[in-house]
Formats: structure tokens, sequence, C-alpha cells
């Protein structure tokens, strides 16, 4: 009879008598028991039916974690300390994902924040409850909240690819619904997903910090593309990284070419190429009718110009103009 009741009542109803009674509520939790009330009594619409989640506090001694059921293979020492500060501190801590099992609460999002919570309690912080909520679904659900977690320290892309895998692989995701779940990109997750076809080696180097993971796709499928092996690749562009200076491989640290001219380069060196071309422009109707030596006669005046600039400037022209014949020759040959 009841349901019959409300599905007459229009959704976005409130009465003057609602209007009335939640004004008199000053708390969140009178403001949720006033609300049952009165949608019960029909004086307002289903629309504001309020909802509380699964948020408990609870005693820490019931917490138990297995740091192994972690994507993450080692937590970040920095955030553990910054969580420990912030429960040594009383400060807010978003509250841990557990699941109940057998008298005990499992974490399972927020593994960091349990290691912060443990080094505050053997600080001495006298920590007798803590917030957490409840995850409920299963592995699937707990890796996906270990994903998407506010609090949580960027994973590295290797963890993230581990992560993605078994929820594709043995939980039946989809890339459209992981991205959904996580709300990722799915060109993410399948860049994320494509360091598996890589060698170990080379995701070594990604875990390191030594190359990203766009510059070791990028390599690997130039490498595979031309036949070549990309661990020695690799291991060759951070050798000449290193010599450079760096601990990671980009194009400036392994000297990839950059442009070799500028806007002053052809600010400089155009007066001294225009008067050229005016005079090469005068000497073709010769050369055309008696093809041989022309002598083009190109005047400079020192005190007009800096010379010193002018010839860094047709330097660097010369070379732009050799590297651009080198890069169409490798072209050429690839081909």
């Amino acid at each position: 009879m009841t349901a019959k009741k409300n599905a007459k009542i229009a959704a976005d109803l409130i009465t003057e008598k609602a209007l009335a009674a939640l004004a008199n509520c000053n708390s969140l939790r009178s403001m949720h028991d006033t609300s049952k009330k009165l949608i019960t009594e029909h004086q307002l619409g289903l629309a504001f039916d309020p909802k509380r989640n699964n948020s408990f506090e609870m005693p820490t001694g019931l917490l138990i974690c297995n740091m192994a059921e972690s994507i993450r293979t080692a937590l970040d020492a920095d955030a553990v300390q910054g969580f420990a500060s912030a429960y040594l501190a009383g400060d807010y801590v978003e509250p841990m994902g557990v699941v109940a099992e057998g008298g005990k609460l499992r974490v399972v999002a927020g593994f960091a924040r349990y290691a912060g919570l443990m080094m505050a309690i053997a600080s001495g912080a006298d920590i007798k409850r803590v917030w957490v909520t409840q995850v409920e679904g299963g592995r699937a659900k707990e890796l996906v909240r270990q994903l998407v977690s506010n609090q949580q320290v960027q994973a590295s892309p290797l963890e993230l690819a581990a992560a993605y895998r078994e929820l594709i692989e043995v939980h039946g995701f989809s890339v459209g619904d992981l991205a959904t779940a996580i709300h990722r990109k799915e060109a993410h997750i399948r860049k994320m997903l494509s360091l598996d076809s890589v060698a170990p080696e080379v995701k070594e180097m990604v875990a390191k910090g030594q190359a990203s993971v766009t510059a070791v796709l990028t390599a690997d499928k130039h490498c595979k593309a031309t036949g070549q092996d990309t661990v020695v690749h690799m291991r060759d562009q951070l050798t000449k990284a290193q010599r450079n200076g760096s601990a990671k491989i980009t194009s400036k640290s392994v000297g990839a070419p950059a442009a070799l001219y500028g806007r002053k380069d052809l600010d400089v060196a155009a007066p001294v190429l225009v008067q050229l071309a005016d005079q090469l422009e005068k000497a073709i109707p010769f050369m055309a009718a008696a093809p041989g030596s022309v002598k083009v006669e190109l005047t400079l005046d020192g005190s007009a110009m800096n010379l010193q600039d002018l010839t860094q400037a047709l330097a660097n022209l010369r070379a732009a103009f050799l590297t651009a014949q080198v890069g169409s020759a490798l072209i050429a040959d690839v081909g």
C-alpha cells in the first residue's frame, strides 16, 4: 500500500511542513532521520530520500593487513610518514577500505594509511578507533577501490599494468569496463598494458625511472620494425644519457637533434642571402646563353651588420641543411 502511495507522489515533492521540519535540522544525522520520516508521511518525494555510506569508526585492534594484496610492490616512505603525522596530529585521514572477515577487519584499500597508522601508534599515539569503509564485491572491487582511492599515492606504471591485467584476465573486465570503473581513458589503460610486450630489462628501466612508458613503447615499436634489439638500443640510449649527465633517457639527454637555427639566424642572414639571390638572378641569363663560369659579386658592409652574428647564423643554416640531407638519406635507406 505504501509503495503505491509513494508512486503517486511527485519525486520532487516538498511540502510546507517538510520545509519547516528541515529548517530545524542542524546536523546531517538529523536531516537524514527527519527526511526519512517526512518521506514516510508523504511530505517529501523520493528524490529527497537520503542515503548513508558504509563508514564506521571501528577499533584499531581489529585491523589486519596483508601487504601482498596491495597493487603496490613497495610503499612510499614519505607518504607513510605523512599519514603518520596526520594521525599523530588528529587530522582527518580518509577512511581505509576494509572487508569484515571472521571478526577481523582486513584492509583492502589504504595500505599506506594503515602503515602510517601503525607508525603513529608505535610513536606513542593512543589511537583506539579509526574510520573505515566497507568494500564489498570481492577481489575485483578491492582492486578498483585501490586504483581510485583519493589518497592513494600514485602507483608506478608497472604496478598499474599488473592491476589492469588482473582485472581483465582474471575478473573478466573489458578495457572499456575498466576505464569506466577507474575513471581513466581507454588509451591510458592500453598504454599500460602494452608494457607487457617489452623485455624485462626494459621494464626495469621504467621501474627505476630511467625511461618513460612513452619512450620505451616508441623505441620498442621502432626496433621491432627495423629488426633491432630493443634492450641493446635502450642500453645505448641510457649510456648516452648518463654520459650527458642525466639519469633518464629523454630527447635532450641523448642528444636528439634539436632546432639548428632560429628566427634570429634568418633575420641576421636574410640581407646577405637576398643580396646573393639578386646577383644570381642577374647571372642566370648569361649562364643560359653561354653555359660556363659566372662571377657573382657580393659586397658586405661590416659597419652595417655584426659579422660575428652573421658567421654563426650562416653556420647554423648550413648545419641544418646538411642534417636534413642526412635525414633524407636515412629515410631512403629504410624504405
